[in-house]
């Protein structure tokens, strides 16, 4: 079957009589084109793009698909079975979307098709009457006198400068600076929010549509309020917190032909754009920009390759650059801002000077800084994580308790009341697999027990508590002890009195590979809400981590990181690929893989039964690391193999109820955030 041809939205058949359809389909065995024939009734109304139903396996069975082009010939020694109807008359599948999919999903070895359910929203009829209805009308009046535009403010002449560099192709990193700023609306908004409007704003006055990613929905509003005080209200959202109708809305608008400032999440990166001149992307370290669904793929690798692809420009801002964005800095791939960034004044507590000091919860020292911040406005305490108390230990022999069910540590939500931090299983039977204990005794301070003893320690104090149970995205200007879990801490009218940051041993303990650069992303992003004559406190911890973050020197501490990881073979210095499965499926895949170069292997180690997937018994996993120049190659050796797997299980299925996927079937995952993770 001859590869599809290049399209446009306009194209039709015009007498090419085979349309070449990709299937919306899960199996990796169907992840390619199918020619379908094109029936005289709809010669006329097909599109390049349009949604279709056509018949698969049975002319009475019917599945959907995508128009992706047309040819005159097939490869196909049969008759071909006609296209059975087109479902929207829109072409929903632009061009670019298309290219895009289909080279991230072979990228990261999966299917085009599961990139397009994240591209693509759930059809509304009734939107897109109306959206096909404005549209007429707006064609119709297009004759007459516009009406007044409103008034945009002009952008300033750095985000001028940046507008015109990444309509050029430029792809830039920028280290934002702290504080926040007041718009003329009354509302209180990051700077960089501000900063990154205003870029957006100058792409589109150059004719050119702007992507605006931000992890979550704060950062998002923040964006909007900018954006709207800016004078730019015509803003397209695409929005995972959205409703169908509001999300397809906002897609119809997004595929119009005329320039856009698109805001949203990590889906907004395959968002259609006329003429597209940026993708902005704000604070890429956050894993929330990390898609939990197949084929997994980072925001931030998918902006890559369509930047590229699109000739356009390619924007990473935060108040700490990732691990991979340094890395690009390091290749000379993205260019780094040079004008240093405005910083809160950060001060290190340093125990050693007073060890008695420590006693408690809180160091005297960072005690009587929460108090002066107290007598003119807010103070904001960030603590490592949420509950009562984290963890659970055994009263008689001390080791930490573990859950029956998952093997997750176990912890206190609230007073007396333990259950798994994973699964949510209480622990009302445990017993210590040690010692046969069976009492539960707290250790380490959670954001609600820190709430408790603020409220002891600072009595009369306004103490607020935000974490993800307990949500807060402003809080006002008054004087207010706010506990605040990573990455749950709300913005303050005005900025913070003092910000002080607890548990950074705590932190710089996880068992993962990024928990340096996650703790400078937390600590700076934190230290970023303080007032501009505020003072930002790190309460206790050393090391070459805490310095870089007191320091301002966190790219330096980077540029040495990836160093390390380039002498171990770690991420991001070389791409890995988790493969999983049944111990001879991971290892016919593994033999894809000998004769290539730069490749190598971990394992495959037994995947411990349990865990929050319920992962089976018997199940294996190696982790593939390969250069990057052999990326494509690795992903098209893997895919192959999981196809045939997948191909190959009918027979191995037999007697399995319908609907059941192998538990030892192969799976992959590319780029796996938390691959090294312990």
């Amino acid at each position: 079957m001859p590869a599809a041809t290049a399209f446009t939205t306009a194209e039709s058949a015009q007498g090419r009589p085979i349309a070449q359809i990709l299937l919306d389909s899960a199996l990796p065995q169907l992840d390619h084109l199918f020619d379908y024939a094109v029936p005289p009734e709809l010669a006329d109304d097909i599109r390049v793009g349009q949604r279709v139903r056509v018949p698969f396996r049975s002319k009475e069975r019917k599945t959907f698909g995508y128009v992706i082009g047309f040819t005159e010939r097939s490869d196909f020694g049969g008759e071909l079975s006609p296209i059975a109807d087109i479902v929207t008359l829109v072409p929903v599948l632009s061009t670019e979307v298309w290219r895009l999919a289909r080279a991230v999903a072979d990228r990261a070895g999966g299917s085009a098709g599961d990139i397009l359910r994240l591209a693509i929203p759930t059809r509304q009829v009734r939107v897109e009457k109306q959206h096909l209805a404005a549209r007429a009308a707006a064609e119709a009046d297009a004759t007459t006198p516009d009406a007044a535009e409103p008034e945009v403010e002009e952008p300033g002449t750095q985000e001028q400068g940046i507008a015109e560099q990444l309509v050029g192709g430029s792809r830039l990193a920028l280290t934002a600076s702290h504080g926040p700023d007041r718009l003329h609306t009354g509302e209180w908004v990051g700077g960089w929010a501000v900063q990154l409007a205003r870029t957006a704003l100058a792409v589109h006055a150059l004719g050119r549509s702007a992507i605006l990613i931000a992890p979550d929905y704060r950062d998002l509003d923040q964006l909007r309020d900018a954006l709207a005080a800016l004078g730019h209200e015509d803003v397209v959202r695409v929005d995972s917190r959205q409703s169908n109708a509001e999300r397809y809305a906002g897609f119809l608008r997004a595929r119009d032909p005329e320039p856009r400032v698109i805001l949203g999440n990590r889906s907004a990166v395959y968002a259609p754009a006329h003429a597209l001149g940026a993708i902005i992307m704000w604070d890429d370290g956050d894993p929330v920009l990390a898609e939990p669904l197949a084929p997994y793929v980072h925001a931030r690798d998918a902006a890559l390759v369509r930047a590229e692809q699109e000739s356009a420009g390619l924007f990473f801002a935060a108040h700490a650059r990732s691990a991979e964005v340094q890395r690009l800095v390091d290749l000379g791939y993205v260019h780094a801002q040079r004008n240093p960034p405005k910083r809160a004044r950060v001060v290190h507590a340093d125990a050693s000077l007073a060890p008695d000091a420590f006693a408690g919860r809180v160091p005297e020292f960072a005690a009587r800084t929460i108090r002066e911040g107290l007598r003119t406005g807010p103070v904001l305490v960030q603590v490592a994580t949420p509950g009562y108390a984290p963890v659970a230990v055994c009263e008689d022999c001390g080791d930490l308790a573990r859950c029956g069910v998952c093997n997750g540590p176990i912890g206190f939500r609230v007073i007396g009341r333990a259950s798994c931090r994973w699964c949510g299983e209480y622990a009302s039977d445990w017993h210590c697999r040690t010692c046969d204990g069976r009492r539960l005794v707290e250790r380490g301070m959670g954001s609600g027990r820190t709430v408790e003893q603020f409220e002891r320690q600072f009595e009369g104090a306004r103490v607020l508590l935000s974490d993800g149970e307990h949500p807060r995205e402003r809080v006002d200007a008054r004087p207010a002890i706010v506990v605040a879990t990573r990455g749950a801490e709300p913005l303050a009218a005005g900025g913070y009195r003092a910000v002080v940051l607890l548990d950074a041993e705590r932190l710089l303990s996880i068992e993962t590979l990024r928990a340096g650069e996650d703790c400078l992303r937390w600590w700076e992003n934190a230290a970023a809400l303080t007032a501009p004559d505020g003072v930002c406190l790190m309460a206790s911890g050393g090391g070459p981590v805490v310095r870089a973050f007191v320091t301002g020197r966190a790219d330096e501490w980077l540029h040495g990181e990836l160093r390390d990881r380039h002498a171990l073979r770690y991420p991001p210095a070389v791409r890995v690929a988790s493969v999983s499965g049944g111990p001879e499926e991971v290892q016919r895949a593994l033999q894809q893989l000998e004769s290539l170069p730069g490749v190598d292997h971990l394992g495959p180690t037994p995947l411990p039964p349990g865990g929050i997937a319920k992962t089976p018994q018997g199940l294996v996993r190696a982790i593939v690391r390969f250069d990057y120049g052999h990326g494509a190659e690795v992903a098209r050796r893997l895919r192959g193999a999981l196809v045939s797997d997948a191909a190959g299980s009918a027979s191995r299925t037999r007697g399995r109820a319908s609907g059941r996927a192998r538990p030892e079937a192969l799976r992959l995952r590319f780029d796996d955030r938390g691959v090294f993770d312990g």
